[in-house]
């Protein structure tokens, strides 16, 4: 019998009656599971427990010869406290969802990985301000994780970030993948940032919005399965 903390990626419905949740625990990676749901049923601790990015408790006996298991056990971890309830966190939360739930769908366990989604998570759900950037250092701290986060120690002045490589380079590459020496020297700065350092940064609407197409399009170039999030176009109106 397995039992393990996770964070749920997604919930995808079966059919009447049943739920597929994808959720990366912390001792066995990711695990997809199918869930018992009753549509009759009261919205509650259960449909919570389903939401994006909720932590929660699963405790299964591995099937072998199977992709998806049937948990013994579902309740909540840590009932968040303020995120389904806060609709610019709700967007947030949401996006991040989409994301993860692409990037980590084959993950192994990885402690650090983790400690690092559920710490980011759990400070999210307990800030009252100073959020509003969270989502793009967020990702961005990601990439250590993914294998394509870029050395910092590698920019200089007049350095170009190529988007596609990952790095630093001062020749114009031979592709439109790339930012300007200008946007390039802010990369470093928000890479060496963390969740409470990040309100330093005094971004309006429209700097917020190109950073993020930006993170998504460095996203898309590194993990090609990976769409366009549905939830991007509502996460950019929610900090405009």
């Amino acid at each position: 019998m397995n039992r393990s903390h996770g964070i749920v990626l997604r919930s995808l419905r079966y059919n009447d009656t049943q739920v597929i949740v994808s959720i990366f625990t912390e001792l066995s990676g990711t695990v997809d599971f199918i869930v018992r749901h009753s549509p009759k049923a009261r919205s509650g601790t259960k449909a919570i427990a389903w939401a994006p990015l909720s932590l929660i408790d699963v405790i299964w006996e591995p099937r072998l010869g199977t992709s998806i298991q049937r948990p013994k056990e579902l309740s909540l971890w840590k009932p968040w406290l303020s995120i389904p309830f806060h609709p610019a966190k709700s967007a947030v939360t949401l996006f991040l969802g989409e994301v993860l739930s692409h990037t980590l769908r084959h993950e192994q366990a990885n402690q650090q990985l983790f400690e690092f989604l559920t710490t980011n998570m759990l400070w999210l759900d307990e800030s009252d301000e100073h959020y509003a950037n969270f989502h793009i250092i967020f990702l961005l701290k990601l990439t250590r994780f993914l294998g394509f986060m870029p050395n910092v120690e590698d920019w200089h002045e007049g350095a170009l970030f190529d988007l596609e490589s990952a790095t630093f380079v001062d020749i114009v590459p031979q592709h439109p993948y790339y930012l300007d020496a200008t946007e390039s020297a802010l990369v470093p700065k928000f890479l060496r940032m963390n969740i409470r350092s990040m309100q330093a940064v005094g971004l309006n609407g429209k700097m917020r919005r190109r950073a993020l197409e930006i993170v998504t399009l460095f996203y898309r170039l590194h993990i090609p399965e990976l769409p366009e999030p549905k939830s991007l176009a509502v996460l950019v109106d929610v900090f405009a």
